[in-house]
């Protein structure tokens, strides 16, 4: 049984499912600049914390605004913070100085980073295409996302390319943006399903190998068939064991962002339904190891979408790892990349064209498995069908994104903000991290913090600033 889609790479794609931690043999301690940025802003967090929380509870973070607010109330901070104002910005050790205000860095390979006031992010707008059929063969937009300028990229979507044989998983997309120097990567995961019943005889049915529909040539391969979990519980007991070399969990958080994000292109509500139908546990987990006798970190971020349905006398219970995402770099530089981080996974936005194909195909496939099932039991055909409906919506919910956008609440969920093209028009979403854009001619934006910074001044080619609008 071969699908009717196959796919179009950008590049030498050669990653396996959680081939992902591999890389981090080429990983290699940041530049000094790095780490002083870095220590310095730890340092002014720690002594002015307290101070932001009294004089600027109600500025929104983001675009220098804390920093703007605490400069604006110079005269009223306490010593420990204008004494780590004074260590953090190179100030004179004579008398109190003032939090400056955010000022342009100069050019530089590595403001991808990006942390420290005043610095900025050139980034590129990367592709990953898709071919429908052999009757459609030329290349279509399936995924963008944008990428540091700077960083090489590959990219492609493989059929059954993930682990195990849900229908919901037979297009599997692999990514990998790397630094210019090797120090730092971003990867997708592909996503992964089960399944599982509290109803007897549905449970029975899910475990009958003459019921289980096997996906493409990969005989033998269905959907696994195991308990709920939360998406903790999914990483240590489905992601942990496979990562290599041997890694600890350092902490694990709610990560909100991937929860919006996941919502948004599933056609979600923005909270979960407690009288049942789907539920999402969003998380990101610090993780810690070893690579060649240098102490690395990574993070790993997931969000488990858990689609409930009845049946019998107890329910079906869907379940998809989603949004999985890694980024590595050396122990102490994980924190630096935090907005590059969420910078990256907000701006990922499969093309309503790849969405509506890919879960019409989906689709079509529980529709055949209902069908199939219609000759033996009625009720698991109706369930079949329902899981059916379930796709029909989120392709329907993609053209609807497309068509009208989303209101600023949502936005601010999804840590995104709207910006217009004053020369074209054209809206475009980008990460709220930072409060000004810039565009050039090819598609390469700039994000920056600094209200002063212009890249016509800095940087190579002509660039058009953006206009923040409303959604």
């Amino acid at each position: 049984m071969n699908p009717p889609g196959y796919t179009a790479r950008n590049g030498d794609n050669k990653m396996n499912r959680l081939s992902l931690l591999f890389f981090f043999g080429v990983l290699q301690a940041a530049p000094l600049a790095w780490a002083q940025d870095n220590a310095a802003l730890a340092g002014l967090r720690a002594g002015c914390t307290n101070d932001a929380q009294k004089f600027c509870a109600n500025v929104d973070p983001g675009g220098g605004r804390i920093l703007q607010c605490l400069n604006d109330h110079k005269n009223s901070l306490s010593d420990k913070c204008k004494q780590a104002a004074q260590r953090a910005f190179g100030t004179s050790t004579g008398s109190p100085a003032p939090v400056p205000t955010p000022s342009a860095p100069a050019p530089s390979k590595h403001a991808a980073v990006a942390t420290a006031p005043g610095s900025y992010l050139r980034l590129n707008k990367a592709l990953i295409n898709y071919v429908a059929d052999d009757q459609h063969p030329e290349p279509q937009p399936a995924l963008e996302l944008l990428i540091p300028a700077t960083w090489e990229f590959n990219g492609g979507i493989r059929m059954y390319g993930g682990k195990e044989g849900c229908f919901c998983d037979s297009f599997s997309v692999f990514w990998e943006a790397k630094s210019e120097d090797g120090v730092t990567k971003i990867q997708s995961v592909p996503n992964y399903s089960w399944q599982y019943s509290d109803d007897p005889q549905e449970l029975h049915n899910l475990t009958d190998p003459n019921r289980r529909t096997h996906t493409g040539n990969k005989t033998n391969d269905t959907c696994p068939v195991s308990k709920p979990s939360s998406a903790e519980q999914y990483f240590r007991q489905i992601v942990l064991n496979d990562l290599k070399p041997q890694m600890t969990v350092a902490s694990v958080e709610p990560f909100p962002v991937l929860d919006q994000l996941v919502r948004q292109r599933n056609g979600l509500p923005a909270t979960d339904d407690r009288n049942g139908g789907a539920r999402i546990d969003a998380i990101r987990v610090r993780l810690e190891f070893q690579q060649d006798g240098k102490p690395m970190e990574l993070w790993y971020a997931v969000a488990l979408v858990t689609q409930i349905y009845r049946v019998g006398r107890g329910s079906l219970y869907d379940m998809h790892a989603a949004g999985q995402m890694i980024m590595g770099a050396p122990k102490g530089k994980l924190d630096a990349n935090d907005k590059l981080f969420k910078v990256v996974m907000t701006s990922i936005q499969p093309t309503p064209q790849y969405s509506a194909f890919t879960n019409k195909w989906i689709a079509n496939y529980y529709q055949i498995q209902a069908n199939k099932e219609a000759a033996m039991d009625k009720i698991q055909a109706d369930l079949d069908s329902f899981i059916t409906q379930t796709y029909t919506h989120m392709s329907a919910n993609a053209q609807r994104v497309s068509d009208q956008g989303f209101r600023a609440n949502d936005q601010n969920l999804r840590d995104v903000q709207t910006f217009r093209d004053p020369t074209t028009g054209r809206k475009v979403e980008l990460s709220n991290q930072y409060g000004h854009a810039w565009l050039n001619g090819a598609n390469e934006y700039v994000l920056s913090d600094d209200p002063n910074f212009n890249p016509n001044a800095q940087l190579s080619g002509s660039w058009n600033q953006l206009q923040p609008v409303a959604p």
